[in-house]
């Protein structure tokens, strides 16, 4: 009886210890969620309820155990019921084979996201449409000053692997103009910069010896962005007409990353699912002491992390600064923000200007940049007017003349 009590007293207290001192740790569970503040006792607080409220709230986040527990929770739900919260909230879906796609990417195989813009697909096309005819002024602007801007139109998962798409049970609006097929079209006439790593993926599919796409990941394979970044190298080479240190890529070997399951971590599970081998392969660059290093702005979305992580970046580019969604900054220093930069001079400083968006993402394609870049060639604080070429194609800001200056002089910095 003793050793019962002992043990009760010890279970009942082991999860007030942890909670305190975090004497055990334990992986991060996947997923974001807003964290709740630890509750200020008050009377006003207790008086109204709030205190009791907040601090229930607090203790659902921060109990001791909270991640073995909520684990061992969310498998014995999926073994034994092949359920789990975030394919009910419809966030994922996973086929029978164990194929996982979010959303979005359904949403974009079955319906096209060009509902989210509007329903009329002229309008739609409109907007797409001013979006190619702003890169095409920036490039013309930029390039006879040595800023090289293009659109590196990056595949989907939905694209590649449409035979593993799940059965549509939501999506059941007429198809109709997506993102990705207007571009890879409108880009080549109108003459602006890109290269359609969507073309390529579909030919080269079957013909690899590694996947494509991660079953159970969001974005492409690591060994795909590894060989996108060398086609990438080239055609910067091909733009500056250039010789720019390239990259080797060794062989292939079995190991799962943690992109390559980002989509099944949010599951939160103890056990990984059943799945195809994902595999690796170590980067390197060639050495080649001649090679320029130029300077590389990237803006884009999330696609680019298997690029900034995995490839030597470093190594073949003096700066090369990430831009998230023309929002947050990366590799520049401390993280900040792309509001807080000088815009103008960043760009003006880049050799290249890389906007890189997936099939999803292309609907928000440089998310503002291209507006506010045009914004500051033309026109000085303070003023407003057209960003459009054809009708203003000479006039500049005293800023961007000031900037020319200094880099013809290499004195911009």
């Amino acid at each position: 009886m003793t050793i019962l009590f002992a043990l009760t007293a010890i279970l009942l207290f082991a999860f007030m210890i942890q909670q305190a001192t975090g004497v055990f740790s334990f992986k991060e569970l996947s997923g974001v969620t807003q964290e709740q503040a630890k509750p200020e006792l008050s009377f006003d607080n207790l008086r109204g309820g709030r205190y009791q409220t907040e601090t229930e709230n607090y203790l659902q986040q921060h109990y001791g155990f909270r991640e073995p527990l909520t684990r061992l929770y969310n498998q014995s739900l999926w073994t034994v019921f092949r359920y789990s919260k975030v394919v009910e909230d419809q966030r994922i879906a996973i086929t029978d084979d164990n194929w996982i796609f979010e959303t979005p990417t359904i949403e974009e195989y079955y319906q096209s996201r060009s509902y989210h813009i509007a329903n009329d697909a002229s309008e739609v096309a409109n907007k797409f449409e001013e979006e190619a005819q702003r890169l095409r002024q920036i490039q013309a602007i930029l390039e006879p000053y040595g800023t090289h801007v293009f659109v590196a139109l990056l595949p989907g998962k939905e694209q590649v692997c449409a035979e593993h798409m799940p059965k549509n049970t939501q999506f059941f609006e007429e198809k109709k103009i997506t993102a990705f097929d207007f571009y890879s079209k409108r880009l080549k006439e109108l003459g602006v910069n890109h290269i359609n790593f969507g073309e390529w993926f579909i030919q080269q599919k079957g013909h690899t010896d590694y996947p494509l796409f991660p079953q159970t990941g969001a974005h492409w394979s690591i060994l795909a962005a590894m060989h996108s970044t060398d086609s990438l190298i080239r055609y910067m080479e091909h733009l500056s007409d250039s010789n720019m240190i390239n990259i080797t890529i060794g062989a292939p070997f079995k190991r799962t990353m943690r992109p390559d399951a980002d989509v099944e971590n949010l599951m939160n599970l103890i056990w990984p699912l059943r799945k195809a081998p994902n595999y690796l392969a170590e980067a390197n660059t060639d050495h080649d002491t001649t090679a320029w290093r130029p300077r590389l702005l990237t803006i884009g979305d999330s696609f680019y992390w298997n690029i900034a992580h995995f490839t030597p970046v470093d190594d073949i580019f003096t700066k090369a600064p990430y831009w998230y969604y023309f929002s947050s900054v990366y590799f520049d220093g401390p993280e900040s923000k792309v509001i807080e930069k000088d815009l103008l001079k960043e760009v003006l400083l880049s050799d290249f200007v890389m906007l890189s968006y997936s099939t999803v993402g292309l609907y928000q394609m440089s998310n503002t940049f291209s507006s506010r870049i045009l914004h500051e060639i033309y026109y000085d604080e303070g003023e407003t007017g057209p960003i459009d070429f054809d009708s203003i194609p000479n006039k500049r800001s005293k800023k961007f003349l000031r900037y020319i200056e200094l880099k013809q002089h290499n004195a911009l910095e």
